[in-house]
């Protein structure tokens, strides 16, 4: 996870289109506010 925030999530912006190997295609902006939540799960 601090790896996931600090190369993916901090420098690059909310419009940023990711392509997870799962479920549906989303942006940085949409997964953001999701961060402490997959933090408290151990990811």
């Amino acid at each position: 996870m601090d790896d996931l925030e600090r190369k993916v999530f901090g420098p690059l912006p909310d419009e940023t289109w990711i392509y997870p190997g799962h479920g549906d295609d989303t942006t940085l902006g949409a997964e953001r506010p999701h961060l402490a939540e997959w933090r408290s799960r151990g990811w």
